[in-house]
């Protein structure tokens, strides 16, 4: 997994190699500044002419400046490469989302969604930061510090590179070991949390009502409590590593100076170098003391990337294909045609069976019957959003997947059960609809569904989800939205389930006042204004039980006749 990473760096191969290069060239600065400073410290106390020292002080100075100045660089290109990669990659895996379909999505928590896109994406930043960029550093600077040592004796340099193999690659490996196992566990549990938290703060109303706060904290506290674990264990693992590296570049350090003494005293080695080379070979090992943190962000990184991976390649089924060619639909009033429709979100679950009817242009239709019947599904079907697992769904005799869904769709107007309200102003909210809408025809539109008050702050702002509005009002302002838009058919799935009586009357009268030639399909189960309709079908168990005017199915004594005067007992007791 972690190798399809890599592939994201093609597009960023210069940033890439000067981020690299910046790594190197501080570590390179600072290995000069304690060089130069070990040389400067000795040369000084031989009491030379301080015109001898000038370039060296010099040296110290461009080091100790140059290492500030580059590490600043690095810092700012390795981000915005880390910053420009992972945005590659969160758009890459939110156009994968919007291609699949809706069946896929539906299936799916909000939470395992959102941390994917977020969450674990963020973790992939370590790959770049804290795994690619240190082992290739490292590498490098072990490399120039067995070269520049050799200058002056192979022994030394063959002991140095030793000891920075042993450190980058020994420590790193024990690192591993011990941490084993959290990085699943870590990204796991930070998971469940996501989920957790969204889902509870979505259903906060609900919980607090029924009384399970206390049951929701305990939750949440034992979810905080494993990833506390986790990261106790990981800063342990860290400690020991910590103390390792200091252990290795130290011992380091003084066997380079127990076997550069006798080479000084051999003259093989003039002393002012003394120093300079051990302060050299300590401050190498800057470049190979993060390889055993990159090793236990290793195995986070690879759990992150097998589930963003993972996520992206399970919505198999896809409801849009970019190289598909689309015929362009028929100007004029579009008719529908359910064809022997089947459906089921689950084989041993079917939904519809062998669903058949017309929707005239200019038709109104009202699609009624108990809650888990089928009637939303249809709506869902309608739009393209699910294909029939057999049947077709024709409009003027032309299957609707063969037209561009997005184009497709424009000719409908609808609310679902559940209308989303964007965080955003109000203003805004309309325009989804009309982009081109002026702010006196979005406070047209708030008026003609009863929301005058609305009208005069279309800056408002809704709040997350909406949850400043009621449901009604949600409901509402998803209806003014439809009346901004220029559609052949209104489609309304339980547009009233949320309203009062009252405005559940103002809400039907301001549709039939603006229906004009535009079809209309009305899913519900509260059997107001039947009469007006030209054809009512009874869903039951997936399948239409009943069909015909309201005025037929009363005669007929059968399902839609005990529903309706049912509904009137309940009106009559109230």
């Amino acid at each position: 997994m972690i190798s399809r990473l890599l592939t994201y760096i093609k597009n960023h191969k210069w940033q890439f190699r000067l981020a690299l290069l910046l790594s190197v060239g501080t570590i390179l600065a600072g290995i000069g500044l304690m060089t130069t400073s070990g040389y400067l410290i000795t040369r000084a106390a031989q009491r030379p002419m301080i015109v001898d020292l000038f370039m060296v002080t010099a040296a110290v100075r461009f080091f100790g400046i140059s290492r500030a100045v580059v590490r600043y660089f690095e810092r700012v290109v390795s981000h915005d490469l880390t910053f420009r990669i992972l945005h590659s990659m969160r758009v890459d895996l939110f156009r994968k989302f919007d291609s699949f379909s809706q069946k896929w999505l539906m299936g799916q928590k909000s939470g395992d969604l959102l941390s994917g896109i977020v969450s674990d994406i963020e973790t992939l930043q370590n790959v770049y930061l804290r795994i690619i960029s240190p082992v290739l550093v490292a590498t490098l600077i072990s490399i120039l510090t067995f070269a520049g040592l050799a200058f002056f004796d192979f022994t030394l340099a063959l002991t140095a590179f030793a000891f920075l193999a042993f450190n980058g690659v020994a420590v790193p490996y024990f690192s591993l070991k011990l941490a084993r196992g959290r990085g699943k566990n870590d990204i796991s549990t930070r998971t469940q949390l996501k989920i957790f938290l969204v889902d509870r703060l979505q259903g906060l109303q609900d919980l607090l009502w029924m009384g399970r706060r206390k049951d929701t904290q305990d939750e949440f506290d034992r979810l905080q409590n494993q990833l506390d674990d986790i990261q106790t264990r990981n800063a342990g693992t860290s400690g020991i590593t910590e103390g390792l590296n200091t252990l290795l570049s130290h011992l380091a350090m003084f066997i380079v100076l127990i076997l550069a003494i006798p080479l000084v005293i051999n003259g093989d080695i003039k002393g002012v170098w003394l120093a300079a080379i051990t302060l050299g070979v300590l401050s190498s090992f800057e470049a190979v003391q993060g390889l055993a943190n990159a090793f236990i962000q290793y195995e986070n990184s690879q759990e992150a990337s097998e589930r963003v991976f993972s996520l992206a390649e399970s919505g198999k089924e896809v409801s849009v294909s970019e190289n598909q060619k689309h015929i362009e639909i028929p100007d004029g009033k579009i008719e529908v045609r359910f064809k022997n429709v089947s459906f089921s979100y689950h084989k041993e679950n079917i939904t519809l069976n062998d669903i058949s009817f017309d929707l005239a242009a200019g038709s109104k239709t009202a699609i009624v019957g108990p809650t888990g019947s089928g009637k939303s599904t249809l709506v869902n079907l309608l739009l393209g959003f699910w294909k029939p697992d057999h049947g077709q769904i024709l409009a003027n005799d032309i299957d609707i997947h063969s037209f561009d869904p997005d184009k497709f769709r424009k000719r409908f107007g609808t609310v679902s059960q559940d209308a989303y309200i964007f965080n955003r102003s109000l203003r805004e909210n309309l325009l989804i609809a009309n982009p081109d809408a002026t702010d006196e025809q979005l406070k047209e539109s708030l008026q003609r569904v009863g929301l005058s008050d609305f009208a005069q702050n279309l800056d408002l702002e809704p709040g997350s989800q909406g949850m400043r509005f009621s449901g009604g009002e949600r409901q509402l302002i998803a209806l003014a939205r439809v009346f901004l838009k220029e559609s052949d058919f209104w489609i309304f799935d339980e547009l009233t389930a949320h309203m009062d009586a009252g405005t559940e009357r103002k809400v039907l009268d301001a549709i039939w006042s603006n229906l004009n030639h535009k079809g209309l399909l009305l899913i519900t189960h509260r059997l107001i204004d039947m009469e007006k309709m030209d054809q009512i079908f009874v869903m039951q168990k997936g399948k239409i039980a009943e069909r015909g005017t309201h005025t037929e199915l009363m005669q007929q004594k059968g399902l839609y006749a005990r529903m309706f005067e049912f509904q009137n007992e309940l009106i009559g007791d109230v």
